[in-house]
């Protein structure tokens, strides 16, 4: 039943993996960056950085607002003050004053204030609006490069699957037909049952490379149709190769890392904590308001007497004991910002020497992998012959048939590091944009 099992899901996942969409890696890109809800995430973010800009720049036209107000009472105070509003004063009442009757009142009115000075208050939330959607846009495209990134590692590790699972299955066919060729030889007495018997043992690992591989490239499938938006999985249509990308040196690699999407926007989020401790430097600084109200007041809703009452305030604050402690803790955070971006700008240039030491390793590893195949193949070709000679034994073809999958499994791995490397190069550089997914798109597209 384990056999039936294991014969069905070998059978059905190349039909499987066949009936999927396949997609280049430019479209594969363009689909996961429509679908990837970070990037969702950093736009709503610059949105709302925007939103706070504008905000900070209409707080410059002070407010406006319309205040109503109905009251009943018999303080002496709010009786003698509410005759007086409501012109319905007179001597007469003056000899209550110390015990007036129910006073009641009906107040409409206006009232608006405009800053004139905010001791740089309103300027300086201005200049945080802008550092704000300055840093929300640069983290926005930095978030579209490391998708991008992620969506080109699982096309490329799809691209490396579907190899080595069609490798796997060849090795599997061709090690088959050595052993029913064998088997015959057995039953006439020409191959010892335990030359036979070791080559049935390699079989069965070639046979569970071969299942591992396609459950692997099954697996990688489905994760790239989640990302891309195709629930039933996603193939890659391409073939891994050694395309010649251009030259990359350290020093190019580090200058174009200097302007990074990352870094730009933990200068800006520098500049703002510096800013914040300038506002806290200038809360001692006076503020002045032009305010003007309007309001109508009346014991009966008809006979509304109006007045109105404009001026200049000013509020200076003489004594403010957590001055101090909001300065220094401003000057800490700001401290700690300007930590981050130093400690970011020292692991860029550190991601940018692992990604050109890595993609190097694979440039220089790739001829000996080359090669690796090629004496494997050729052992292999050797062995065939002398094997139905009788020369050799069936157990050698098989380990040999067994050395030429290992190689060229870790050739197609190389090949697979070394454009991989390549992308990460890009990534650490931030160049990795919608040209250079095209121009590898290009070079590994299927021929």
């Amino acid at each position: 039943m384990k056999r039936i099992l294991t014969f069905t899901l070998i059978s059905i996942l190349p039909g499987m993996a066949a009936a999927q969409t396949a997609l280049s890696l430019s479209e594969a890109v363009e689909r996961g960056l429509q679908n990837d809800n970070l990037i969702k995430t950093e736009a709503a973010r610059v949105s709302g950085a925007r939103s706070g800009l504008r905000q900070a720049e209409m707080s410059r036209f002070g407010g406006l607002k319309l205040k109503g107000m109905y009251t009943d009472g018999t303080d002496p105070v709010y009786a003698f003050a509410t005759a007086m509003k409501q012109g319905s004063f007179s001597m007469a009442s003056m000899a209550t004053i110390n015990d007036p009757a129910p006073a009641r009142n009906y107040m409409a009115g206006i009232e608006a204030g405009i800053p004139l000075f905010t001791g740089f208050a309103v300027s300086n939330a201005v200049k945080m609006g802008n550092l704000g959607v300055e840093a929300a846009a640069s983290g926005y495209e930095r978030a579209r490069s490391g998708i991008t990134f992620k969506l080109t590692y699982q096309w490329l590790t799809v691209l490396l699957r579907a190899r080595l699972a069609a490798l796997a299955g060849e090795s599997v066919a061709a090690a088959e037909a050595e052993l029913k060729t064998a088997q015959m030889l057995k039953d006439k007495g020409m191959v010892l049952g335990s030359d036979y018997y070791g080559a049935e043992a390699i079989l069965s690992t070639l046979k569970g490379y071969r299942l591992s591989w396609d459950r692997a490239l099954a697996l990688e499938q489905e994760k790239l149709g989640i990302a891309v938006g195709l629930p039933g999985g996603a193939g890659a249509a391409g073939a891994l190769a050694a395309p010649s990308y251009p030259e990359k040196t350290r020093g190019a690699l580090a200058q174009a890392a200097a302007g990074r999407r990352d870094l730009k926007a933990l200068e800006k989020m520098a500049k703002i904590s510096e800013t914040s401790l300038e506002m806290q430097e200038n809360s001692v600084l006076p503020v002045v308001e032009a305010f003007g109200s309007w309001e109508t007041n009346s014991e009966s809703l008809s006979e509304f007497r109006g007045n109105r009452l404009l001026g200049i305030r000013l509020t200076l604050p003489i004594g403010d004991p957590a001055y101090f402690a909001r300065k220094e803790t401003a000057k800490a955070e700001t401290a700690m910002a300007r930590g981050r971006l130093d400690e970011a700008r020292r692991n860029a240039g550190i991601e940018v020497a692992e990604a050109l030491s890595n993609y190097n390793a694979a440039v220089d590893g790739l001829p000996v992998a080359k090669e690796t195949v090629e004496k494997a193949k050729q052992s292999l070709e050797l062995f065939r012959p002398l094997y139905r000679q009788g020369r050799q034994s069936v157990l050698e073809v098989l380990r040999a048939q067994a050395s030429v999958l290992q190689a060229e499994a870790a050739y197609y791995e190389t090949l697979y590091k070394l454009n991989l490397y390549h992308a990460q190069a890009l990534l650490a550089s931030e160049t990795l944009d919608a040209a250079a997914v095209k121009e590898i798109s290009d070079k590994l597209a299927a021929k």
